[in-house]
């Protein structure tokens, strides 16, 4: 079997994965967490959604990276070994920490910094806006009208665009009036992948330079141009560089079927990344974690279509 494993990003997590983390988790792994997310739960044995606060991009990054996280130390004793991982967004830092067998505080900390870093760049409220259904030519006039910015390539007529709310706002009324099919305002508080993150790079860059460079045990496809990489001094540069330039999975995609995997299983949260596998290779075994309530089906459903 060659299995390949996603990494999802932000905008689709909620209360059942706050509840499987506080499952997973250690005594004092649930410490740290919890010194650095308190909003995000009521007391020492429950949990509590409280409203946007788990999309906030400082508590969203750490508390997806601890999920998929701990997704992973589970199914590494149950499957073959992946030929490869692949991240979308904060999804592939989190690949990387998984791929260089950090510890959970190390890549609690890495992660971490990154938020912060993003976090203090942001002068003013901001987002992710989808976009489907605009050609590139009509995508360039909509950012240089609307004074937004390309941030991930999704598909040939789909993106997602960052900017200034103000502008996103503007931005969506443009891009239906060019005939847009669908637009949508993300659940993410950072202008991500975008020269608005400059400083954030370049922070990130210097601290991650300080860092004792890890071994990494799984090749990561990178949404920075479908670039395959295996050490971790390339990973850290093409991470750093990701924060202020946009991304491209469709690429990434591309080369993922260039790879011809014989399986591919999205680690979540959300299964957006499976659909979209699942559109440019219906013939390819694709799921979700999160399509299943419990990890005995997703392991039957490897079962069966090994």
């Amino acid at each position: 079997m060659s299995l390949i494993l996603l990494f999802s990003g932000q905008g689709l997590q909620g209360q059942r994965h706050i509840e499987e983390v506080l499952t997973d988790t250690s005594e004092y792994e649930q410490a740290l967490i919890k010194d650095m997310m308190p909003d995000l739960f009521a007391n020492e044995i429950d949990s509590t959604f409280a409203g946007e606060t788990i999309f906030n991009n400082e508590i969203a990054q750490p508390f997806i990276y601890t999920l998929q996280y701990h997704r992973w130390q589970k199914l590494r004793q149950m499957i073959e070994k992946p030929i490869a991982f692949a991240g979308y967004s904060l999804g592939e830092i989190n690949a990387f920490c998984c791929s260089a067998e950090l510890d959970f505080e190390a890549g609690l900390t890495l992660v971490q910094q990154r938020a912060k870093l993003m976090e203090e760049d942001v002068l003013a409220s901001s987002g992710l806006l989808s976009v489907q259904g605009l050609h590139s030519s009509e995508l360039e006039k909509l950012l240089l009208e609307t004074h937004t910015y390309l941030s991930i390539k999704i598909g040939k007529d789909q993106f997602i665009i960052a900017g200034h709310n103000e502008n996103l706002r503007q931005a969506e009324q443009l891009a239906q009036t060019l005939g847009a099919r669908n637009t949508k305002l993300l659940n993410v508080s950072v202008p991500s992948h975008t020269k608005m993150m400059q400083a954030a790079a370049e922070k990130f860059r210097a601290y991650t330079d300080a860092m004792t460079m890890p071994i990494m045990q799984t090749p990561i496809i990178s949404a920075t141009e479908g670039i395959k990489y295996y050490t971790a001094k390339q990973g850290l540069q093409i991470l750093s560089g990701q924060i202020d330039h946009s991304l491209d999975w469709y690429m990434c995609m591309e080369t993922i079927q260039e790879y011809q995997p014989s399986m591919i299983i999205e680690m979540g949260p959300g299964n957006a990344l499976s659909k979209m596998i699942n559109n440019l290779m219906p013939h390819l075994p694709c799921r979700s974690w999160d399509d299943f309530r419990h990890i005995d089906g997703l392991l039957e459903w490897v079962a069966k279509n090994k």
